[in-house]
């Protein structure tokens, strides 16, 4: 069923990992000038995760694919940094659910079982006028789900029938990508790999990246890695309730709140939540151009808010508070009331 362009697609695959290992390849076979076409693709990979975006196929060469995948990991387990882990673990799951979203069922079914030792089932039920394309047990989308900040994602709120919960297409690829995501992320807490250091020979290809590094977490994901929603600054708070109230906003609005929103986590689907009650919303326009945003299509450039100023000059700065005379930047605020609430509760949980 999977062919070695799925492999290429997908390198986080059991089937991925075997092919790799049938090579036999050391750190030090990699070093050599013999495989630099493998370390040029694994340390661009890195760069993507770096920067917000996500390495685009290489059809033409799924080899260099696929073996370059674990090389990519171990550069950012070797870098020691756990902002540059959660970057390229964001990075892999967009990379992912953009693939998944248009694949076949087929091959759906077949990376979460080989992938995640999921059980997907097929389906062509409706109910209350929803197609349903999947179900997963409910003990694999518990796995997964409680880290969705939606509603929508809740069990209660889900079709369940006979311990299985029923998806659409698109909720499956978001389960299975943000599975990779999480996968990623409790690989790096792992002894071994806090122990796991890069050959020095290997390490030096990723020359250039720190000053990258440096520039790209100017604003701190730290503080950013949970939707922290008391964090928000006035003129997004303000933003969002038009929109609930139904309002229609102007393109500097949009832009603004869509920037921010997925700059502080939130996912695509999440923020055309926030648009559905516009009466003149268009899902698949207003799609289009929140993943534009987001980095997801055209140029994959992630964008940013305006800055405080340029808010002012175009009318949606709603006065402040003591917090927005001390920044110049929505994501600024954010940060720095979001490190605060964590810190409270933190110590309110520790009295």
């Amino acid at each position: 069923m999977l062919t070695i362009d799925d492999l290429a697609k997908y390198p986080f695959l059991r089937r991925a990992s075997s092919f790799v290992e049938s090579y036999g390849l050391t750190f030090q076979d990699l070093a050599s000038e013999e495989y630099s076409y493998v370390v040029q693709r694994a340390v661009e990979r890195v760069r993507c995760g770096i920067e917000g975006r996500w390495a685009e196929l290489n059809v033409v060469d799924p080899e260099t694919e696929i073996l370059a995948y674990p090389l990519a990991l171990a550069f950012v387990y070797g870098l020691k940094s756990a902002w540059v882990v959660r970057r390229f673990a964001n990075s892999e799951q967009k990379r992912c659910f953009e693939l998944l979203k248009n694949e076949e069922k087929e091959k759906i079914a077949e990376v979460g079982k080989d992938g995640f030792d999921w059980d997907l089932e097929g389906t062509e039920l409706t109910v209350s006028g929803v197609m349903f394309d999947f179900s997963l047990p409910v003990e694999k989308y518990l796995e997964v789900a409680p880290s969705f900040h939606s509603p929508d994602w809740k069990l209660v709120n889900r079709h369940v029938t006979g311990g299985r919960v029923y998806l659409k297409q698109v909720e499956v690829a978001r389960l299975l990508s943000e599975a990779l995501k999480l996968k990623i992320l409790k690989k790096a807490e792992e002894e071994d790999i806090k122990k796991f250091q890069m050959p020095e020979k290997l390490l030096l290809k990723l020359e250039g990246l720190e000053k990258l590094i440096k520039e790209t977490k100017i604003y701190d994901e730290d503080a950013m890695v949970e939707v922290v929603e008391e964090a928000k600054p006035p003129c997004i708070v303000a933003l969002l309730k038009d929109l609930a109230a139904g309002k229609s906003l102007s393109h500097m609005a949009r832009f603004t709140v869509t920037t921010f929103l997925i700059n502080t986590g939130e996912s695509v689907e999440d923020v055309l939540k926030h648009f559905s009650n516009v009466a003149d919303f268009d899902e698949g326009k207003a799609r289009y151009q929140v993943e534009h945003i987001a980095g997801l299509i055209g140029s994959k450039t992630k964008y940013m808010p305006p800055k405080c100023d340029v808010l002012r000059s175009f009318g949606l700065c709603v006065g402040g508070d003591a917090y927005c005379k001390k920044v110049r930047h929505p994501l600024q605020y954010y940060k720095m009331r979001a490190r605060e609430i964590k810190r409270k509760k933190g110590w309110e949980k520790g009295a």
